[in-house]
C-alpha cells in the first residue's frame, strides 16, 4: 500500500467516535464506565494487517519472550497467574525465598505521545531499511 511507503496516515483515519459502555457498580459513576474507540474500518484493517506482520516478524526472529503470556494465542493472564503459581509452589517446597513484583501498565498506554511514538516506529524502519533487513 502507498500510504505506508510515503508514512501517510489519512487524518480520517485518526478521528474516532468514543463511546461509553457500562463496567459494572453504580450506572451514575463515571468511573464505572469505559470509553470504546468506534474507528475507521479501513484503518482498523490496516492496524490488522501490520499488526500480524509485526508479531510474525518478532516471532521468527526470537523477539518474544517465552514468559509472555498477554496476546500470544492460547496464552492469557490465568496461564500466567497457574505458572507462577506453580512456580512459587517449587520454590516453597524447595525452601528458596519468593520475591514477586507485578507492575500494571495498562494507563502507562495512555499517556504514551502518539507522535513520539510514530517518530520512533519510523527511525526504527528507517534503520532497518538501511540494514536491509525489510524488503
Amino acid at each position: 500500500m502507498q500510504l505506508f511507503s510515503v508514512s501517510y496516515v489519512p487524518p480520517e483515519w485518526k478521528h474516532a467516535i468514543i463511546t461509553p459502555v457500562f463496567k459494572n457498580g453504580l450506572a451514575s459513576s463515571t468511573a464505572n464506565y469505559r470509553p470504546i474507540s468506534l474507528t475507521c474500518v479501513t484503518s482498523k484493517i490496516c492496524e490488522r494487517i501490520i499488526s500480524n506482520q509485526m508479531f510474525s516478524y518478532f516471532l521468527a526472529n526470537g523477539l518474544i519472550n517465552k514468559a509472555q503470556h498477554g496476546f500470544l494465542k492460547g496464552l492469557s493472564t490465568a496461564t500466567n497467574l497457574l505458572q507462577c503459581v506453580n512456580d512459587w509452589s517449587l520454590s516453597i517446597q524447595n525452601c528458596r525465598g519468593i520475591t514477586v513484583v507485578y507492575i500494571d501498565l495498562a494507563k502507562a498506554f495512555d499517556t504514551v505521545s502518539h507522535e513520539k511514538l510514530l517518530y520512533r516506529f519510523r527511525n526504527i524502519a528507517q534503520r532497518a531499511n538501511e540494514f536491509g533487513l525489510v524488503t
